[in-house]
């Protein structure tokens, strides 16, 4: 049986004492045997108290957002080094909020991925289309121009991983049924072999995000190409975060 990868976003949420808590709350609830299938994205100022409770863990965890460069003039930004330094082996890529927020392109985003990769940091590329984007009929073209241009300077035989977030489900209630999520993994699967070959777009993990809970989590990884979860609202809490990933194995 597959194991899922559950990873957690909690965008701008949490301060150091309420990220410790659920911390040791999660390391009770998830013991050593599946530690590994979870990776953490908390805010860049609580990175220091993920990366303390997790030093001796195997729990994956990363920035929500990092510059393209890792030093210099950028005030305000992130540096992936620094990430790196303290623990992390991994980075949130073209998440929908930095696409639509704060107008990143697709041009930064394959800079980003790169970046990571050249520091041995595992890039989760975000893609996905809005609801306007759906009903035009434009949700292949929109997920698959993404994915071409997120990975266009990638090094694609080192590890990366995409999330597919239909930015309509994001933090909405709304969630995709099963059926339409597996088409579009199986689309991205698909396209990622025209990418790289059959044997690697069998390995790279596909990742959904759009309002998945504990009540949702296991039906929709029982579809073929759903890989696991990144996760916003439900993973503000500790046992909702573990009771997701549970629920796929029971």
């Amino acid at each position: 049986m597959k194991k899922p990868l559950v990873a957690c976003n909690w965008k701008l949420n949490k301060n150091p004492s309420e990220t410790q808590e659920f911390m040791s709350q999660f390391l009770e609830y998830v013991g050593k045997k599946y530690e590994s299938c979870f990776a953490i994205f908390p805010p860049a100022v609580n990175a220091i108290v993920v990366a303390d409770a997790l030093k001796d863990h195997n729990t994956r965890w990363g920035g929500q957002n990092y510059y393209l460069k890792n030093e210099g003039a950028y005030t305000g930004e992130n540096s992936a080094q620094v990430f790196k330094e303290l623990g992390a082996d991994m980075g949130l890529v073209g998440h929908s909020e930095r696409r639509q927020i704060f107008k990143e392109d697709d041009d930064l985003i394959a800079e980003k991925v790169l970046n990571l990769q050249n520091l041995g940091l595992t890039p989760i590329l975000c893609v996905g289309e809005t609801i306007e984007q759906r009903e035009a009929d434009q949700t292949q073209e929109v997920v698959f121009y993404q994915l071409i241009k997120g990975l266009s300077k990638a090094l694609v035989d080192q590890d990366f991983v995409i999330a597919y977030e239909p930015v309509w489900a994001i933090g909405t209630g709304k969630v995709a049924t099963p059926e339409v999520a597996e088409e579009v993994h199986a689309m991205l699967r698909q396209e990622l072999s025209q990418l790289t070959s059959p044997e690697r777009a069998a390995k790279v993990p596909l990742l959904y995000g759009g309002s998945v809970k504990p009540s949702n989590s296991k039906v929709l990884f029982a579809q073929q190409n759903i890989d696991g979860f990144l996760v916003g609202g439900a993973s503000l809490d500790a046992r909702s975060f573990v009771d997701i990933f549970e629920n796929c194995l029971s």
